[in-house]
């Protein structure tokens, strides 16, 4: 028993040790772990390997879909980078010149195509989206692509599967991907029902009680893509509290998702196929490139190919202009080389602000990166404001948050509470540019999640966004460092407490 306590006590040194003098994290992070390891010896260490990052392996079966998807669009995205050297040129939008930097960094670093939106629909309420998006599944011919977070066993979620089945039965392929720690309360004789009716279901990355080392890395994007004509993406997931209708007393639900449709479609579709095509690998072994070319329709790899002319022949056509939205599609996963693509582009749009920010996300525990360039747009004079729950799903997160927000007050950066949970994840800034996805600004969402924004490049889209901020404005109350301070002393001395394991959140 001693010499067992012995080398767990070594164990667990050489951890410590690790963190220390390896950990490439910020600061933060890296002592957050020091702590977590020293109160909570050998336990730690379990909690390191599972929560750290540092232990998720790309599997054989990614790296291949990467190297496909890479072999299948290297040419146009070669043929895109040079075009769009002349292109800012010969295009009289000055809006798309001031942000070429911006869709460079995106297109270098994340392959993100600078798309043509045809068209978009804003949703601010669950129910209003799921409305829409079912009319339009009943109307599907040929494809429907669902891809979520969460998946409840409910009403909502049932009435989405409903529509799915009876497609399924019609002959138009069906494939519904969904998280397997998000949706861990769901049953799977509920998703058998679509596979019984001829769809296709999986789990990202399942989570196997004796390698659970994935349990970290988890799919928090919500897309839904239609005829590979029509997409859907934003903050939503499928279940009754996103739109509003749970039994029992509930927060009121604010969230943000939005309807697209153009060549910018081909980003979400890519996107999806990336993903659906990655899971596999836990539970059957393709060896070699040419088999994961098998699993791809004809019609499917001719759609790819197609939409991706149709973003070269829109941006040759000068079609840039009212009625066309300038869309860049910005994906972030622990799978990129740098896995805070997403993140990166934030600041940047931060650091190009000069009269307003708005930012609307329902957790706020930022890193020291996104904490600073915060502190700086409003020491420089822009008008930063944030707005939070009010009604908080996770007392934690909240009680991290407090301390964040409060430090940040000292800045003149304004804070706004929702009064209800609002679950939208936006960002305006300069009646210029806004942003919609599944990202909140947190150091889960930014290094560890699978997450998918969209960035558009349009004053109208921009105006609409940062009207629906001040219409939320008017349902929230702005808090004040006299309001932190009213708090007492035992509540306050938590904040910190907690913001200390923010990195770990």
């Amino acid at each position: 028993m001693e010499l067992f306590l012995n080398l767990a006590a070594i164990l667990n040194l050489l951890f410590m040790i690790f963190v220390l003098f390896f950990e490439r994290k910020e600061d933060s992070r890296r002592w957050a772990w020091v702590l977590v390891l020293y109160f909570l010896p050998v336990v730690g260490i379990l909690l390191y390997i599972l929560l750290s990052g540092h232990f998720f392996t790309k599997t054989k079966q990614l790296t291949r879909i990467f190297h496909f998807f890479d072999g299948l669009t290297r040419q146009f995205f070669q043929e895109h980078a040079d075009f769009l050297k002349i292109f800012y040129q010969a295009l009289d939008n000055p809006l798309l010149e001031e942000y070429k930097s911006l869709i460079k960094m995106n297109l270098e670093g994340n392959k993100s195509i600078l798309a043509l939106t045809s068209s978009t629909q804003i949703y601010c309420w669950g129910q209003d989206l799921f409305k829409d998006m079912l009319q339009d599944m009943e109307a599907a011919t040929k494809s429907i692509y669902v891809e979520s977070f969460i998946i409840h066993h409910d009403a909502t979620g049932q009435a989405v599967m409903d529509v799915l089945c009876r497609k399924a039965q019609q002959g138009v392929e069906v494939k519904l991907l969904y998280d397997d720690v998000g949706s861990i309360l769901t049953k799977k004789s509920f998703f058998h029902q679509l596979t019984k009716a001829g769809g296709q279901v999986q789990a990202f990355f399942p989570v196997k009680w004796r390698l659970p080392l994935s349990i970290n890395f988890r799919n928090h994007r919500k897309i839904t893509i239609i005829d590979g004509k029509i997409g859907y993406m934003g903050g939503v997931n499928i279940g009754d509290e996103y739109a509003n209708c749970s039994k029992g007393k509930k927060p009121l639900w604010r969230d943000t998702h939005i309807r697209l449709t153009g060549s910018v479609v081909l980003a979400l579709h890519t996107t999806f196929l990336m993903d659906w095509f990655t899971t596999p690998a836990w539970h059957t072994r393709l060896k070699k490139t040419e088999d994961i070319a098998k699993h791809f329709s004809t019609e499917t790899i001719q759609l790819l190919q197609q939409q991706f002319s149709e973003t070269k022949e829109a941006m040759e056509k000068n079609t840039f202009k009212p009625g066309g939205i300038p869309t860049q599609i910005i994906t972030a996963g622990p799978d990129d080389l740098c896995s805070t693509e997403i993140q990166d582009a934030l600041i940047r749009i931060i650091m190009e602000a000069k009269q307003y920010i708005y930012i609307q996300t329902p957790y706020f525990t930022p890193n020291q990166e996104f904490f600073k360039v915060l502190k700086l747009a409003a020491l420089s004079g822009v008008d930063v404001r944030i707005m939070v729950p009010d009604q908080w799903d996770k007392f934690y997160v909240r009680e991290a948050a407090y301390q964040f927000i409060w430090e940040m007050l000292e800045f003149g950066i304004k804070f706004y509470h929702y009064k209800g949970f609002i679950h939208s994840k936006t960002l305006v800034s300069d009646d210029k540019i806004c942003t919609i996805g599944s990202t909140n600004i947190d150091i889960r969402s930014f290094d560890l999640h699978f997450e998918a924004n969209a960035i558009f490049y349009d004053k109208n889209l921009a105006c609409q966004c940062k009207e629906i901020f001040e219409k939320d404005m008017e349902n929230s109350r702005q808090t004040s460092s006299q309001w932190f301070r009213s708090k007492p002393l035992l509540r306050r001395l938590l904040w910190p407490f907690f913001k200390m394991f923010s990195p770990l959140m």
